[in-house]
């Protein structure tokens, strides 16, 4: 009887795909992602033994185990085929390390699940790199470090069942500290006057800027940061000055005093990666993260898509034929360069160079072919996934921008428009916004054609009242850019922190706001106070620079655990802040409000967040934003308790 190779796949929904490419001299099994990690119950880590793990097969998986050591009897060798990033490089090690088979071990791998790339990949086998895996095992430990070990202190000092995190901490940093700026804002009214002139070949939507050469105050004119003016030289209008303009304005005679217009050349986006992709993903189809990446996978592990994990925005000489014979036949020869764009990533850290997420194959299929056997939600993926890929080889887009002032030579109004005079990538595809409200940069403003010194008439310009908006707060699109552009924690984790830090509740998620609660302060602060480390952004950067560094071989993982755990070079590390005392009364308390001779106390305890009124208590609301918190609030919520 002819023996059989076994593949080891992590998913088994890829187990089907595979089958469809290999006959039945390959049998094929999946591990179902990690199947062994530290034990939940202990550290799992011999600090005292040079940071020896303690690795236990989770119960889940233990029928999985039991499964491919009974395949493994028959076979003469095995294949085996985790992703291709650090978590599957991982994954293959644990299953050697498991199974301890006594037959050729190899390790395939491949980006797409299309039979011409599993074929290639069988025909270049490595070894295991054990750099990745040493990465990805470090990795794990400072998680599990800080995780086990600072999360106890939070418990013991400010409330049972808090947990800190080596990304998710930072994450929750970096809406806190956004929150406390909206705290300092000072909200301020001013009034614009703003409609249409009409001229002979339509109207011309307009706004006051200027009256002689003092400027007139917009939004921007505000710091967002305290809501103050920016420049003493601008004129706020109130609403009388804004009424009395519109009744003396009227009646003026209006001239078009200067046309500019100047020409802009637009370059295509980049094809996507995992951040950007959870970025448009999140914007445009009014995903989550985690939404983005599930669907994502399951189109990666159909063959629809490639690997969906990655830094790169490389695309392969495939991807770039088929690419080009898309736009070539889609939208004609006009939109196709001479020769394919080529794209180098800018993102710090990037890592393991694979192909930018794309429509797997040679050739790519049409969304529209697809559109009944994807789901609703895998096709809206996989369109957009098609469309920007095909938009990033395309030619640029020419546009002309238009600016042309009115006035009555006092007064002066200005209007803009944006004509677009080829197309090119917008054709197929449009970035998306983060605010949903604003009009987006590519949209086509068209203006009426005028002349300089052509004559226009007042119409319906009228006083629109407005107020400053403090910085926005983060959404989980630009929380995600946020990070990536820090170089904190990898893009493949990002859709997990987003999820783990809303369901632990230090974060809500209003209309799509990201707004910390004070819960999420309290954890801030208490790090801040006490391992200041894992909520420093820098230091947060750099460990993943050392992350990168023990993936490439230039760094040992026991010695940067090491230096981490017991410092040295003048470092305390982590082991010298453990275990520290500390004053639970103060650490329990998150904010003051003082006014009219009380103290009003912001503090957590046992069963919450309150606030303390003298001896009065009163439960706070998770879902009150901090920086709109009051004290007519608390006042109020004091009364209606009472």
């Amino acid at each position: 009887m002819s023996k059989q190779s076994l593949i080891i796949v992590e998913s088994p929904s890829k187990i089907k795909t595979l089958k469809k490419f290999l006959g039945s001299s390959y049998q094929i099994e999946a591990s179902v992602g990690h199947f062994r990690d530290l034990p939940t119950k202990n550290l799992g880590i011999d600090l005292e033994n040079n940071f020896k793990p303690e690795y236990v097969v989770s119960d889940n998986s233990k029928k999985v185990v039991k499964n491919l050591k009974s395949v493994l009897k028959n076979m003469d060798a095995i294949y085996i085929a985790t992703d291709p990033d650090r978590e599957g490089e991982a994954i293959a090690w644990h299953l050697i390390d498991e199974l301890k088979p006594k037959i050729p071990v190899r390790r395939m791998v491949f980006n797409e699940i299309t039979k011409d790339a599993i074929l290639d990949s069988l025909q270049n086998i490595r070894d295991i790199d054990l750099n990745l895996v040493n990465a990805q095992e470090c990795r794990r430990f400072l998680d599990r470090l800080f995780g086990f070990l600072v999360s106890k202190e939070l418990w013991f000092n400010v409330k049972g069942g808090l947990s800190a995190g080596r990304v998710q901490s930072p994450a929750v940093k970096i809406l806190v500290d956004r929150e406390k700026q909206r705290s300092k804002f000072v909200k301020n009214e001013y009034w614009s006057l703003q409609g249409h002139f009409k001229s002979e070949n339509g109207k011309i939507f307009s706004r006051l800027i200027a009256i002689n050469t003092e400027k007139l105050a917009t939004g921007k004119s505000f710091n967002r940061e305290t809501g103050d003016l920016n420049s003493k030289n601008t004129i706020v209008l109130d609403a009388e000055h804004a009424a009395k303009l519109q009744n003396k304005l009227q009646n003026q005679d209006w001239e078009i005093i200067s046309i500019d217009k100047t020409p802009k050349t637009q370059n295509p986006y980049a094809p996507f990666i995992t951040s950007t992709l959870q970025q448009e993903g999140i914007r445009k189809l009014r995903m989550n993260s985690t939404q983005i990446m599930r669907i994502a996978q399951s189109l990666y592990e159909d063959g629809y898509i490639t690997y969906m994990r990655t830094d790169s925005i490389n695309l392969s000489s495939e991807a770039l034929n088929a690419a080009r014979q898309v736009i070539g036949k889609k939208y004609g020869q006009e939109y196709l360069p001479a020769k394919p764009r080529i794209y180098k990533s800018k993102i710090k850290n990037a890592q393991e160079a694979h192909e930018a997420i794309r429509p797997a194959g040679a050739s790519f299929k049409d969304p529209q072919e697809l559109k009944k056997t994807l789901t609703d939600a895998e096709y809206k993926v996989y369109d957009l996934i098609w469309k920007r890929t095909v938009a990033s080889q395309m030619n640029s887009a020419k546009t002309e921008q238009t600016k042309l002032q009115i006035s009555d030579g006092e007064y002066i109004f200005s209007a803009h428009g944006k004509t677009i005079i080829f197309p090119g990538f917008l054709r197929a595809y449009v970035e998306g916004a983060d605010d949903p409200n604003a009009d987006l940069d590519d949209m086509e403003k068209t203006l009426p054609i005028v002349q300089k010194g052509d004559r226009v008439k007042w119409d319906d310009i009228i006083p629109k009242q407005h107020f400053t908006k403090p910085i926005s707060r983060f959404t989980e699109a630009s929380l995600v850019k946020e990070l990536e552009a820090l170089g904190i924690g990898r893009p493949s984790t990002y859709a997990t922190i987003m999820k783990k830090i809303q369901d632990k509740g230090y974060v809500n998620n209003l209309k799509g706001s990201l707004i910390p609660t004070f819960i999420g302060y309290s954890i801030v602060q208490f790090l801040e106070r006490n391992f200041e480390d894992l909520v420093n952004l820098q230091y947060t950067s750099k460990m993943e620079d050392d992350l990168d560094n023990i993936a490439l071989g230039k760094m040992k993982k026991e010695v940067y655990l090491n230096t981490f755990y017991y410092g040295s070079n003048g470092s305390s590390g982590l082991h010298n802040e453990l275990g520290q005392e500390h004053d639970k009364l103060a650490e329990r308390l998150i904010d003051t409000f003082s006014a009219d001779d009380k103290n009003i106390e912001i503090r957590i305890g046992r069963y919450g967040v309150y606030a303390q009124v003298g001896e009065s208590r009163v439960t706070i609301d998770d879902s009150i934003p901090p920086s709109e918190l009051t004290i007519e609030q608390i006042d109020k919520m004091l009364l209606d308790k009472n």
